[in-house]
């Protein structure tokens, strides 16, 4: 696998696995379920969501431009 470095969320493909971001490391690795676009259908609002790495949690992972673009994301690609 390939480890590089994005700094915008629309760089996210599918089946990469966040390693970190801004140095604070994901443990596990936390992988892409979908790329960049709407939380939901017909939603404004756009999104990368992510697999919940507790199979047991119904909770939603889910990275927002405003908040992660920018940031140094280091990311495991297939």
């Amino acid at each position: 696998m390939e480890t590089i470095t994005i700094n915008r969320l629309a760089d996210l493909r599918i089946g990469d696995r966040i390693k970190s971001w801004d140095g604070h490391a994901y443990n596990p690795p936390r992988v892409v379920t979908t790329t960049l676009g709407p939380i939901e259908a017909g939603s404004p609002v756009q999104g990368v969501r992510l697999a919940n790495p507790n199979p047991d949690s119904a909770l939603e992972y889910v990275l927002y431009p405003s908040q992660m673009d920018g940031r140094a994301l280091e990311v495991e690609r297939p």
